[in-house]
Formats: structure tokens, sequence, C-alpha cells
């Protein structure tokens, strides 16, 4: 049987097989990172009837509602443990690389799509985002779909011109990043030569019924930026060591990122002396700009295309002088990554395997660790360590930001008397600065013999600047962000 013509007449199989690997690989461990913060926001939204959850959500958020109702469908079909909180994004995260590759097959050709697909599926930095309780993998799911249907309208195809709306609008009322896919998607029109595109009448009606329905929901967007710029401006930072650490760690912690994703630590002094980290930062550092470059400079693609794909890769970066995004809000990055790989695997014939390999081994310790990889949070842990070792007349002092009190909650058995600093209801627009979390422990030390401190690191609060002046009973790291502190006066 000849194989090779086989699946250039079945397409559907090799797109199958790819999707299939990464359910799979998805599926595997999925409920076993225990919850973050932002997983436990989501959780807090589980049981509320779908109008008290869009109206929670906006409130507390800086992301569109309909994330959360993606997370609450999920939750309804397969329950609200871990995994039945990531069902959705997984399926969502594996069926992205069918869109990437349907792309890329259309301007490279087929069996170099499938390789695009295939890292895609096995690169740990996709395989989290369908593990997260979140709206990231939904969103490279929508954006990969959304960018090859623009595509497909722009040349005549009039299924494709009638989704062109309605998959922008989703994509934008899941979160406001979509915006980068959407600029894409019609930009895309200007690459494609004219005899072969729809006329641009057809092409600003497009654009203009999208305007038009979105405009009600710009005044959402624009009032959720200002609350965040209100809240950077409040914390008086210094804007010019600010940019610094942006520009200099940000974006090459985001660019050599893309396939191993948080199991590379930032360009921090931590990185230096850890030689596995400096080895993985300059294989895939380089490993990524060898692919990119030769994407550019040769002439495998149209200019215009090849302008279009560097735009895409460029203007992204553009983001960090307003905001402080990581690598898994940036997914449109990897549409000039996939067609990188798939330049390259069709010039060379071992580029696609060795890359493919390389993402393939960073999955085991990927899998072995049992917190969210860009942030080392171990919630569940921390919980069953306080709770065994609990005596009477204790409390606990959660520190874990806004939705600390939610993680806590959601491993805590809830017999026991705890208080969140800052974290008892993050679905408040109106976040009222109290006391110190010195005062906290203060205060639950006048009521309670000994008190145990739950510090999430990402909280905010450094743990030796609360336990000042007290006795330390024990301080145990439960995972690389989450401290455990008993003290006593």
């Amino acid at each position: 049987m000849n194989y090779r013509k086989y699946i250039t007449d079945n397409p559907w199989v090799p797109y199958t097989l790819v999707f299939a690997l990464g359910m799979i690989l998805r599926l595997m461990s999925i409920g076993t990172k225990s919850l973050w913060v932002d997983e436990a926001y989501a959780a807090g939204l589980m049981e509320m009837n779908p109008m008290d959850l869009i109206r929670m959500s906006i409130a507390g958020s800086p992301h569109p509602p309909l994330a959360f109702l993606f997370l609450r469908f999920s939750t309804i079909l397969f329950g609200q443990g871990e995994a039945g909180m990531r069902i959705v994004p997984a399926v969502a995260s594996a069926f992205a690389a069918v869109p990437l590759m349907w792309l890329i097959a259309r301007r490279i050709n087929f069996s170099s799509a499938v390789w695009a697909g295939l890292i895609w599926a096995v690169s740990p930095f996709a395989v989290s985002l369908g593990q997260e309780a979140w709206l990231y993998g939904i969103i490279a799911c929508l954006g990969f779909l959304f960018v090859y249907i623009a595509d497909s309208a722009w040349q005549g195809s009039r299924k494709a011109l009638y989704l062109v709306v309605p998959i922008a609008l989703t994509g934008m009322l899941v979160q406001h990043l979509f915006g980068l896919f959407v600029a894409a998607g019609f930009a895309l029109y200007f690459t494609i030569p004219r005899k072969q595109r729809i006329p641009w009448r057809q092409f600003l009606l497009v654009s203009v019924i999208f305007a038009a329905l979105y405009s009600p929901f710009a005044a959402l967007m624009l009032k959720q930026a200002s609350l965040r710029m209100e809240r950077m401006s409040r914390a008086a930072m210094d804007m010019a060591a600010v940019y610094r650490y942006r520009f200099l760690i940000r974006i090459p912690t985001v660019f050599v990122r893309l396939i191993p994703g948080g199991l590379l630590l930032e360009a921090t002094r931590e990185m230096i002396h850890d030689k596995k980290q400096i080895i993985f930062w300059l294989f895939f550092g380089a490993g990524n700009l060898f692919l990119l470059v030769n994407l550019f400079l040769r002439n495998l693609l149209d200019r215009k295309f090849r302008v279009w794909l560097f735009l895409l890769f460029a203007v992204p970066f553009l983001i960090f002088f307003k905001e402080d995004p990581t690598v898994r809000h940036l997914t449109i990055l990897w549409i000039p990554l996939g067609f990188a790989v798939a330049a390259s695997s069709r010039r060379w014939k071992l580029a696609g395997p060795v890359m493919l390999a390389a993402s393939a081994i960073m999955l085991l310790p990927y899998y072995n660790i049992g917190s969210f990889p860009y942030h080392r949070s171990d919630w569940r842990g921390a919980a069953a360590y306080v709770e065994e070792r609990f005596t009477d007349d204790e409390s606990i002092l959660v520190l874990g930001g806004q939705s600390g009190g939610l993680a806590w909650d959601y491993y805590s058995s809830g017999s026991f008397p705890r208080v969140a600093y800052g974290g008892e209801n993050p679905y408040s627009e109106n976040r009222v600065p109290g006391r110190s979390a010195q005062s906290a422990a203060d205060s639950l030390l006048n009521l309670h013999d000994s008190i145990w401190i739950v510090s999430d690191f990402w909280g905010g609060h450094r743990t030796s600047d609360v336990i000042r002046g007290y006795r330390v009973l024990s301080e145990i790291w439960i995972s690389p962000a989450m401290e455990v502190v008993h003290i006593t006066e």
C-alpha cells in the first residue's frame, strides 16, 4: 500500500491523528496539577447562574464573560473538579492544531503543515494551555480558526465570508487581545493578489458590520483597561525600571517559551545558575531565531505574505509599552512560528523531527510538576500540609492576592478558621485598600496561640515582612512559589 498517496488523498487522516495525539497529551494528568489563583477565580464562578456569572466576572476581571461561560459549560458536562473545568480548554487547545495546519497547507504544502501541527500538539506550551481552566487555549483555537476562515473568505469562499463576523465577535467576547487575531485576519486581504480576492466593497461591508456589532462591547473593554491603568498608577511604579524589566527580561522570555512554555525560567540571576536552564534557553532561543530568519529571508512565500507574517511576529511585542503579557497572552506568535517550522521542514528533512523530539522531551519535566508551570503555587499541597498539622486555638492567614481565599477554600475541608488578606471577594470592582498583612497577623495572634501563614509569592506579600518580630515554629516551601510558615508570639 502506498501510504504517502493514501495520506495525500485523505488529508483528514493526519489531521485527525494530530488532534487525537493532542487530546491524549492534554488529558494525561489533567487533574493532577493544583489550581492556581486565576483558575480559582474561575472556579468561584462555576456554581453561579449564567446571569450572575456574567455580572460578577465583568466586575472582577479584565476579561469579557464568554470565557467563563465556556468553562461553566465544561463543568456542566464533566463536573467541577480540576479535570472537569479543564476539558473544554483541552479540546480547544488540541483542535487549534487543525486550522493552523489548514492555513499552512494552503500557503506552503500539506506535509510541511503536518510538522507544524505535530509540534503544536506536543509542545508543553500548547499542552499547558489545554490543562488550565482559563481562556488561552480557547483563544488559540478561535484565533487560528478565524485567520484561516478570513483567508478563505477573502479568496472567494462565500461560506467562510458568512463566518468571519461571528467568529471575530466570539473571540472578542472571550478576550480583548483577540483583537490581534482580528487585525491579522482582516490584514490578510491585502496579501492576496487583486484578481484572486473578493471586491473591496464586500471586504469593507464585512468590516463595517463587525465594527457596528462590536461597538457596544468596546465601551466595556475601555472601562476595564482604564481600571487596570488606575491600579498601576496607584502602585506608583518606577516606569523606567518597569520598561527595563519588560524589554530586557520579559520579551526574551516570551520568545524562548513559545515551545517549552513555563518550564523555562525568566532571564534572571536564578536562571543563570542553572546549567540545564541555560542549555534549554540557548537551544530554543537559537532554534526559534533560526526558524524565523529562514522564513523571512527565503522566497518560499510571496513577499506581501512574508511582511504580514513579520508584522504578526513583531507587533504583539509593542503591547509591552502598556502591559506585561506572558507568552500565554500572545498565542498569535504561533502563526509565524508554525510557518517557520513548515518552511524549515520543507527545506531540511531533519528540521521537523528535531523540533518535534525536542518538544516531546520537554513533556517529561512538565508532567512531573504538581503546579501550574508559569507560577508554581501548589494550593492543594499547602492545604493538605496545614490541615494535617492544625491544632486547637490556631488560625490561618492566607496571602494569595485577590483570589487567594478562593484557592484555599477550593482545597480546604472548610472546618478551619482562616482569614484571606485581600482575597475575600475578588468579584467586586470597588476594592478599597485595608489594613496591612502585618496588622492582620497581629490581630489573629491576639486571638489565637499561633497562626499558619499560607503565602503564594505571586500575591505580592513577602512572608518575611509579615513574620518580623514573631517566633517561627516551622517554615516550608510547598512548591517554588508557595510558602507555609507557622508562627507564634
